[in-house]
């Protein structure tokens, strides 16, 4: 999973961005709405973290062009307000959740977790189900449903298969792979993305052969099996 956190403090969002990462998420941090809105309609976020108050447009504006825009990101709010009337405002206009600071890490972790809507099952300690698969993003590893094997995976290896596990069965293009893997700033260098499914597949088939990645001719891959 894929995490934009649009925030001017820098210390805090730095804070967040590094505890994202430990929990075994890519994150990217933004510092103004306006580039913050131009990376959110990528399409390269699974979650974006929104702070209410930025220094060149609110947070509530952004928030508004990404649904007039067509955008059904799951966004949810970070403000110092505690007014009913703001968290009742913000939920109106489109957000998903909405949390004040300051914020517990784990509540924080939970929150993305709960608004994170996806076909696979997410499961308690961030781990996700789908196709016989149990994807451990916090421990970088993968096992059969039924915990007969286990494979330890590298940071992008767990988040290319996180990614396509969101997916079980519809394909995902190699570009949006590339940006979910490398932001949406990458160039997408389409070798590294075929360097690293290679890799994958390679592991996933000393899980079984029940679960495959499938090339799908001129879009680009989907998880099959369970």
């Amino acid at each position: 999973m894929r995490v934009l956190m649009i925030e001017d403090a820098t210390r805090l969002a730095e804070a967040v961005a590094e505890i994202l990462r430990k929990s075994g998420y890519g994150a990217d941090v933004a510092r103004t709405g306006a580039s913050g809105l131009a990376m959110a309609l990528t399409g390269a976020y699974d979650v974006v973290l929104l702070d209410i108050m930025l220094p060149d447009m609110s947070g509530m504006d952004i928030l508004h062009e990404l649904r007039e825009a067509g955008s059904a990101v799951p966004v949810i709010l970070l403000t110092a307000r505690q007014g009913v009337g703001d968290r009742v405002a913000g939920l109106d206009a489109g957000a998903d959740d909405y949390l004040p600071k300051p914020f517990h890490a784990s509540e924080l972790l939970a929150r993305i977790r709960a608004v994170a809507r996806r076909p696979a099952a997410y499961r308690p300690g961030n781990a996700i189900e789908a196709c016989g698969l149990e994807l451990d993003m916090g421990a970088l590893s993968v096992r059969t449903r039924d915990g007969a094997a286990v494979i330890a995976l590298t940071p992008k290896e767990a988040l290319l298969l996180e990614a396509i596990m969101g997916r079980p069965g519809s394909p995902i293009s190699k570009s949006e792979l590339a940006a979910r893997l490398w932001g949406p700033r990458a160039s997408l260098v389409e070798n590294r993305v075929e360097v690293l499914v290679h890799a994958l597949r390679a592991k996933l088939e000393r899980l079984g052969p029940a679960v495959r990645i499938e090339t799908v001719r001129g879009v680009g891959y989907r998880l099959m099996g369970g």
